[in-house]
């Protein structure tokens, strides 16, 4: 009889091995797509279905991948990558990142500065050659930095961008600096003192972008591959937005309402602020590297003092949030996350990982119509399967209130100079409603606080005086809010739009602009962004009341005269809308969209 060798044995135990490797990770799979839950979880709640819940939301296709000790995991697709072909996602089906870009490409710039190429600490002027950021009295004594660009502190306008449907007129990178036609963008511009606050601008990203291809001499795809994305081996990935024949058929179609978008996939020319075509099994070798390479442990792109700048904080942000160079820190209990979320037109994703810890994972998804709140319940499910580190609160359990008990906090909450709570009983329980958002319930864990399953808000009403709370407390990770209790007949400038009482409505909002010229309220781009809800509905009363509003408060901006000549050019008014554009051209020339449809109006 002949005896195995030692190398039979060895093999056997390999496979058996491999074998016992493998039903655990399925094991594990199986119960992340089983187990989703919401961000607060109610004692006796049982985890949800991937695909059911995918179904809820109306979101076709998403991608998943899991980071464990350093690793990809494993990834997966579900659903289908276009809901007209059927084809289905798998984890080689690619999506658009969005704002996810932004720390790639941050990556890629902090490369430049390892290599002595660019500063993070020089006027950014120093190296911008194709096109210069316009210097004006916010710059004076304080100048926009690479640094400040990446944290989103340099004072920089243009939040983000809304891409271009396939097939029409894509402005380049210098069009979308100046805002200049056919970008559909404002210009990038300071206007806050750079290093004083923390406000999202892409198009702080954009000067980065320029500032990168300036001193590399470069295309910004061809330099992101060879300093980033190749040494990552990231070999799915890339910022071309014209893809090859064979990419193409491996991207997945972007969707809104469940619904494919017109031309599938909008172009994204805004390359470093959202225009990265990857997968999720990429992201999580980005992620992975930035662990690594923070601690010392590997050094493919960045050395481990320039990577720890992507982990180390810059400027605060929320009571639990911070901003480091490219990537948002969260604070969850004693762990630290590191992240990005993203979203275009059709897309939504999301990327976290744990700081000083080996996990992490990415989620993308082709559906920009509530795929946030999927992502997130799929990541608690990760998150509980992986046992992250403080990442999921434990279930909270309810207590019995009766009617009488609730009944003195109904009522309306100032949570913001233009956003009301209005909190009522429903069905014997209590419901609330904020002035722009839709109704959720509110469950009692105490006599006086409440919480809700979608958001990790706690409400705690001031204790009853007179029959009535006098006001509540919102506390969540991002910090508190104290909202005090607002008389009926008070109304904020939002609900007189509603109510169609235009008079008052810009009263209001000129009396907040009196008391702050800075609230987010009366900010141009909320202004402008209200005008074109309006005209979305065709109530043009509203759109023109709320764009002269923006007029008067900007009179130096001209995309506020092209957005009230658009407003007046559908209500019929040729003359006013004449009037608006030709301001508009007169104070941008370049503006050729005002150009456009002042032809146009005028060959009438």
């Amino acid at each position: 009889m002949r005896v195995p060798s030692k190398r039979c044995f060895y093999v056997l135990f390999l496979l058996v091995c491999g074998f016992a490797f493998s039903a655990d990770r399925q094991a594990s799979i199986s119960r992340v797509e089983n187990g989703l839950i919401s961000p607060v979880r109610i004692k006796g709640d049982k985890g949800w279905n991937i695909l059911d819940r995918m179904k809820f939301y109306r979101v076709p296709g998403v991608s998943v991948a899991v980071i464990t000790d350093h690793q990809v995991a494993w990834t997966k697709g579900y659903g289908v990558a276009d809901v007209e072909t059927g084809e289905p996602v798998t984890e080689k089906t690619l999506f658009i990142a969005g704002s996810v870009s932004k720390p790639v490409a941050v990556m890629g710039a902090l490369r430049l500065v390892q290599e002595g190429k660019l500063s993070l600490d020089k006027d950014i002027n120093t190296y911008l050659v194709s096109w210069k950021l316009p210097e004006n009295e916010f710059t004076k004594s304080e100048k926009v930095t690479l640094r400040r660009t990446m944290s989103h502190s340099a004072g920089l306008t243009v939040h983000g961008f809304l891409g271009y449907v396939a097939g029409r007129p894509v402005p380049t990178l210098v069009q979308i600096l100046d805002g200049e036609s056919p970008a559909n963008s404002a210009p990038v511009r300071v206007d806050t003192v750079p290093g004083t606050i923390w406000r999202y601008s892409g198009g702080g990203t954009m000067i980065m972008q320029q500032a990168m291809i300036d001193v590399e001499h470069k295309p910004f795809p061809e330099l992101m591959e060879g300093k980033v994305l190749r040494p990552l081996g990231m070999t799915s990935s890339s910022y071309e937005q014209d893809m090859s024949p064979g990419r193409l058929r491996l991207a997945a179609s972007g969707h809104s309402d469940g619904k494919v978008i017109e031309g599938k996939r909008y172009m994204q020319p805004e390359l470093a602020a959202a225009g990265l075509w990857t997968t999720p099994a990429d992201l999580a070798k980005f992620a992975i590297e930035i662990q690594l390479s923070a601690a010392g442990k590997s050094k493919k792109v960045l050395l481990p003092e320039t990577a720890r700048l992507m982990v180390t904080p810059q400027i605060k942000i929320a009571q639990a949030q911070e901003m480091a160079l490219g990537l948002f820190l969260e604070h969850r209990g004693q762990a630290v996350y590191f992240g990005h979320g993203g979203a275009d037109v059709g897309f939504v994703c999301q990327l976290i990982a744990n700081k000083d810890a080996g996990y992490g994972a990415a989620v993308m998804t082709n559906s920009d119509s509530m795929a946030g709140p999927l992502i997130n319940e799929i990541l608690q499910s990760i998150a509980v399967e992986y046992n992250w580190q403080d990442y999921v609160a434990p279930p909270v359990e309810l207590v019995i209130l009766v009617p009488e008990q609730l009944e003195p906090y109904a009522g309306r909450y100032l949570v913001a100079s233009d956003n009301v709570l209005t909190v009522h009983l429903k069905d014997q329980a209590l419901a609330g409603k904020t002035t722009e958002s839709p109704a959720f319930n509110l469950l009692p864990v105490a006599e006086n606080e409440f919480v809700r399953r979608d958001d990790e808000t706690r409400y705690i009403f001031a204790k009853a005086e007179k029959g009535s709370s006098n006001g509540l407390t919102l506390r969540s990770p991002r910090g508190e809010v104290n909202a005090p209790r607002l008389a009926d007949e008070v109304k904020v400038p939002f609900e007189h739009l509603l109510a169609g009482d235009l008079d008052a409505a810009v009263k209001a909002y000129k009396y907040l602009w009196s008391q702050n010229p800075k609230d987010p309220a009366v900010d141009e781009n909320r202004l402008n962004s209200l005008g074109y809800g309006w005209m979305a509905e065709k109530r043009y009363r509203e759109a023109i009341a709320v764009l002269k509003l923006n007029v008067e408060l900007y009179p130096g901006s001209w995309n506020v005269y092209d957005s009230l000549g658009e407003a007046y050019m559908l209500n019929g008014d040729k003359a006013l809308a004449v009037k608006n554009y030709e301001k508009s051209l007169e104070l941008n020339p370049k503006n050729s969209n005002g150009a456009k449809m002042l032809k146009k109006l005028r060959d009438q």
